[in-house]
């Protein structure tokens, strides 16, 4: 050994140290990925969802009773309404 060297496993040494922060960036890199994964898999999730209630409510309003539209029964026995308006300073009043 020389006085100038100063460690004598230096091979073993800058390996592990590159093989830790190698590690590293793939853990990140691993940790980016899933999380991009889990917001793309919740928003198909969100999308279908959307979907379905949407196709809940044609199917609900197309498979629904039909009703007619009347008149109330009190409607026919009344000649007609006549409503009193005049004009105020904030606009319109019916009385």
């Amino acid at each position: 050994m020389t006085a100038t060297d100063t460690a004598p496993f230096g091979f073993l040494t800058g390996a592990a140290a590159f093989l830790r922060r190698s590690m590293g960036l793939f853990g990140k890199a691993l940790l980016a990925f899933v999380f991009i994964l889990v917001a793309g898999i919740i928003a198909i999730a969100t999308a279908a969802a959307g979907i379905a209630l949407a196709c809940f409510a044609v199917m609900i309003r197309l498979v629904g009773t039909r009703q007619e539209q009347t008149a109330p029964d009190n409607f026919a026995d009344q000649q007609g309404i006549t409503l009193e308006a005049r004009q105020t300073p904030r606009g319109w009043t019916v009385e």
